[in-house]
């Protein structure tokens, strides 16, 4: 399991929005096997049409060669407003060798287990998800909530 995220304490004292959801997946992959290399975990401010600033919320995940049974690594890719995507990598982390949204998985906030079974065949095989995943994690509200007060909080409207 991840440790508490450094830092966030004192940019958001209830935690990152996101964090359940972190630990919720983590715990999964961890169950299988198969913790990443690399995780990040975040909110990133980006341009946004209808308004000056906008926040990215996502998660990271990376798998090097190293940790794969493959010609490669993988990357997986999560934001609050289009879910999760996938990238199989070259031998550096930086060589993108074939992206795209994991469509299977279908929900924004897609089980954790989902995206552990998910993740191993990526991870193991190097393949392609097969077969539907249409589960919601159970605790998406939740979390949904949370996202919405952080955004209200960093527009100001919050009061926490």
């Amino acid at each position: 399991m991840l440790l508490d995220p450094p830092g966030w304490h004192r940019l958001w004292p209830q935690g990152a929005p996101h964090w359940p959801y972190v630990q919720a997946v983590d715990q999964a992959l961890t169950g299988r096997g198969i913790p990443p290399g690399i995780v990040r975990a975040d909110v990133a401010l980006r341009a946004d049409h209808q308004s000056d600033r906008h926040e990215k919320i996502y998660i990271l995940l990376v798998w090097d060669v190293s940790r794969t049974g493959a010609r490669g690594g993988v990357r997986l890719a999560w934001d609050d407003e289009t879910g999760w995507s996938y990238a199989k990598l070259g031998l550096s982390t930086h060589d993108v060798l074939l992206e795209g949204p994991l469509t299977p998985l279908h929900r924004v906030f897609a089980s954790p287990e989902d995206v552990a079974a998910v993740a191993e065949g990526l991870v193991y095989r190097w393949r392609a998800p097969e077969g539907e995943y249409g589960a919601e994690w159970a605790r998406a509200p939740e979390v949904r909530a949370a996202i919405e007060d952080f955004r209200e909080h960093r527009r100001g409207g919050g009061s926490s």
